[in-house]
């Protein structure tokens, strides 16, 4: 039976905020000195903790020296730098002041970083102090961004001078920025090789905020955990804006290094972890090596315990196993974890249970930056591993030409969705269905009680010399967790005798644990061939026939990866021509 919206997601009052402004000022006011942001770099012991008023006072403090250097409304500010509290102050200070800020994915080079400069015509550009010499040149390039601003606290243009002498300069009112007007312009690192700028407006990042926090139900005295890259939209929106629109405060981690991550949960009382699938197998594979290490009648008590609280976990009561695994929760450090959040690609079911069946109590979503980005999420009360959960508040998801299994490409309307791509109108009607729907690109279908399953890219469906579908996501995901293989990629490569696709497995070795497993042999190229090929046989013989991979190669370096981990498909099509 078809679930309503009113069965899982919190009857709490919308957010009443038309614009950044009206939120920033609310905020202020009613959490004032109460921490927003944790953040401690290098060899730092304590935080530096920014409370609501001191975001408040940088962001305007950055707005007025803007608009006193000669931007105006609609203007583009760019943001090239690693997560800090500065970041989120300038992101803020430039939405106030009716301007719209384009941040820049730090690993992006120099060159595509001028590109986005060029091609928006950014007016301002605030940058990490590790791009000051890229920024010295700016001019050179032919980039003349009339302000540049370190937000470092080193050289003479930085973060903390920057709009000191405008505190004459007015701020727009609340009622000068319309919710539709643009609020930030974000650079897909995508699977298309080509970078368009989803276009944002005020109310589109305010509506997906208070969706997601009615899905998952963030309270004031919750501590989010942003480990992702600020510059995605899934970051902004989930670990930045969401929490704070609650009161809740965020933890800005420096580095995705296990260590670091886990010692700023345990000494700031993390509670609400946000992240990619990728760190929850990594975590994964951290606390099964010690859960395999305990004695074996230990783990004959605690095998049955697991099994009950999944099965518990899946009807909605993870208390169970919050209790009787809270001492492997917190020798792993993450003791104050209630809840894990997973998106920006699909996460393992099996990944998903381990974390269950122990009490963590992880959810998944699905999303992407055209819808601002959250499109649906599973509760922890409404619990369903395999898919991607339920559509969030205002959300309407449907399904379009569906095949004779029932999958089709999923469409999405709702108040997220974004202007457009900065100029570029055709890329932008190409994204829409004559009635308004957002295409999503996504193959999937919708179970009768409402829970929404991907089955793979329709631009990376193979289509076998029988005419079946295959999604090479699907194949993939067999292999999540194989102490053989790190990494793997599966395309379609074409059969020109018989006019389909043969399924071909591109495979880069897990050298770490092949090291610890075969001491001395990792680098044998074919004792390496024939782990991997047992590997594949033994996940053969559990596909149909359409489904086998018929062959593989070995590759020795890891694939580029976007912002969210993804590998970068469309470099490696080199691969998806015939063997010769």
């Amino acid at each position: 039976m078809m679930l309503n919206p009113k069965d899982y997601i919190a009857d709490w009052p919308d957010m009443p905020h038309p614009n950044f402004s009206a939120w920033l000022g609310d905020l202020a006011v009613r959490w004032g000195d109460k921490t927003a942001i944790f953040y401690r770099s290098g060899k730092q012991k304590e935080f530096t903790r920014w409370s609501f008023t001191r975001l408040a006072e940088e962001s305007r403090r950055i707005g007025r020296g803007l608009l006193a250097a000669g931007l105006s409304k609609g203007d583009r500010v760019a943001l090239w730098s690693e997560n800090r509290p500065e970041w989120i102050a300038v992101w803020l200070g430039a939405a106030i002041a009716g301007l719209v800020i384009v941040p820049i994915d730090f690993l992006v080079s120099e060159d595509e970083c001028s590109n986005i400069l060029k091609l928006t015509g950014a007016k301002a550009f605030f940058y990490s102090g590790r791009k000051r010499e890229y920024a010295a040149d700016l001019l050179s390039r032919g980039i003349p961004a009339a302000v540049r601003v370190c937000i470092s606290q080193e050289g003479d243009n930085f973060f903390e001078a920057f709009g000191t002498d405008a505190g004459e300069q007015k701020l727009p009112a609340t009622e000068e920025i319309a919710g539709t007007d643009p609020v930030s312009i974000v650079f897909t690192s995508g699977t298309t090789g080509f970078a368009k700028g989803v276009t944002l407006s005020h109310q589109a990042i305010l509506a997906n905020a208070n969706a997601a926090i009615r899905s998952l139900r963030a309270y004031p005295w919750d501590i989010f955990i942003n480990v992702l890259p600020l510059h995605h939209t899934y970051p902004t929106t989930c670990s930045f804006v969401s929490p704070l629109s609650v009161g809740a405060a965020t933890i800005i981690v420096e580095k995705l290094v296990g260590k670091v991550v886990i010692d700023d949960i345990r000494d700031a009382g993390g509670t609400f972890l946000i992240a990619v699938p990728l760190l929850y197998d990594k975590v994964k594979a951290g606390i099964e090596h010690g859960y395999k290490a305990l004695p074996g009648i230990l783990r004959a008590i605690l095998d049955p315990l697991r099994k009950i609280a999944l099965e518990k976990a899946k009807k909605g009561n993870y208390q169970f196993g919050q209790r009787v695994f809270k001492f492997i929760r917190k020798k792993a450090g993450l003791g104050s974890i209630r809840i894990m959040v997973a998106g920006g690609g699909p996460l393992n079911p099996k990944t998903a249970d381990f974390f269950d069946s122990l009490g963590f109590n992880i959810v998944h979503g699905y999303g992407m930056s055209e819808n601002g980005p959250l499109i649906s999420v599973s509760t922890p009360w409404h619990k369903n591993n395999v898919s991607v959960g339920l559509p969030v508040k205002y959300t309407d998801v449907k399904i379009i030409d569906k095949n004779e299994e029932g999958i089709g490409e999923i469409i999405v309307k709702s108040p997220s969705i974004m202007l457009g791509y900065y100029e570029n109108p055709e890329a932008t009607a190409a994204m829409f269905t004559p009635d308004g729907y957002l295409k999503t690109g996504d193959l999937g279908f919708i179970d009768d009680q409402g829970f929404i399953y991907i089955s793979g890219r329709a631009k990376n469906l193979i289509v076998s010399s029988g005419g079946k579908n295959v999604y090479p996501e699907e194949i993939e995901t067999h292999f999540d967790g194989s102490r053989a293989i790190a990494e793997m990629l599966v395309v379609g490569r074409r059969e020109p005798d018989y006019g389909g696709e043969e399924i071909f497995a591109v495979t880069v070795p897990n050298f770490e644990t092949l090291q610890q497993d075969y001491p001395d042999r990792e680098l044998d190229d074919a004792f390496l061939r024939g782990l991997i090929k047992k590997e594949i046989e033994d996940v053969n013989r559990t596909l149909p026939g359409y489904k086998k991979i018929s062959d593989f190669t070995i590759r020795r370096k890891p694939f580029e990866k976007n912002a969210q981990q993804k590998i970068r498909r469309f470099m490696y099509k080199s691969y998806e021509e015939p063997k010769k």
